[in-house]
């Protein structure tokens, strides 16, 4: 039988502590906050919730249920490692939230619980995703979706979730509905910001025929790096150069400044990254990734 190499010893553990660490921030989350307000989280938590605000059930034993057929059609046909990484989140997430059920805190407004529920939330799925793997539920069956039928995970998410929403319509009203919309969208932005991060540059697509001209000014003026890709337009048949050039978001009028002085033809499109990656000033090494 093949043994684990270091480098893959290493990667478990730290994926493994990332998942701990997220399900206890996850967890308290729950308990601390949405509990306390009868909000829900999105997936198969969110389910467990309902049912356990409706019906008195215990909403760890619930996701270890509801999850169970879940892993088993995961194991059939997702990527293996990933279902075992992600029972063992969903087995930590279980745990706590049986650990943290009869903790609270002195507070009273609903605000608090939507909005510091929404931020540890989603402070503790961000770095269980960080981690690669999850804490099982809709993401598994939502990665199925994806592998068959090409169905987006975000638009999957998406669905499920506004099923949560309309339970919680029908079966307890329309405001709770609204909180809970305004739980997730709080828990959603955080989750994102702990996955991507602030530092979102710009990466630019510009068309021009002074692709030295215009290249040797960036370099100059802006200080990065330009890669220049050859094209053809379609409709004219002309050929001419694309420069590709990623910045901080600072350096965006500067960028584009330097565009209009050079080419006042030039044509260009600005998108938003939110990760650079490889050799190069400020970049993330690739071996850094996930450290």
């Amino acid at each position: 039988m093949k043994g684990f190499s270091k480098s893959e010893i290493k990667s478990y553990i730290t994926t493994l502590l990332m998942l701990l660490v997220g399900s206890i921030i996850y967890a308290l989350g729950v308990d601390l906050f949405y509990s306390r307000a009868q909000l829900l989280s999105g997936g198969v938590t969110g389910i467990a919730l309902l049912l356990n605000y409706t019906f008195g059930c215990s909403t760890s034993l619930l996701i270890i249920c509801i999850n169970i057929p879940l892993f088993v059609l995961g194991w059939f046909f997702v990527n293996k490692k990933f279902v075992v990484f992600s029972a063992c989140g969903m087995a930590m997430l279980s745990g706590f939230l049986e650990l943290f059920k009869n903790i609270s805190l002195p507070y009273e407004s609903p605000l608090v619980s939507i909005v510091l529920g929404g931020v540890v939330v989603g402070v503790g799925l961000g770095i269980v995703l960080r981690s690669g793997a999850t804490m099982g539920g809709s993401d598994i069956v939502g990665k199925i979706f994806y592998k068959y039928f090409s169905l987006n995970m975000a638009v999957f998410d998406l669905l499920i979730n506004a099923v949560i929403l309309v339970l919680v319509s029908i079966w307890n009203s329309i405001d709770q509905a609204v909180l809970t919309i305004c739980a997730m969208y709080i828990a959603t932005q955080v989750t994102s910001f702990c996955i991507d991060g602030i530092d979102h540059r710009r990466a630019l697509l510009i068309i021009t025929d002074k692709e030295e001209e215009l290249s040797a000014a960036l370099m100059e003026k802006v200080g990065r790096g330009v890669t220049v890709l050859h094209s053809m337009g379609a409709y004219t048949h002309k050929e001419n150069s694309v420069l590709y050039i990623v910045i901080q978001k600072q350096q965006l009028a500067t960028l584009k400044r330097v565009i209009r002085e050079t080419d006042p033809h030039a044509f260009f499109t600005i998108l938003v990254t939110t990760g650079v990656y490889g050799h190069g000033k400020s970049f993330v090494p690739l071996e850094d990734i996930d450290k």
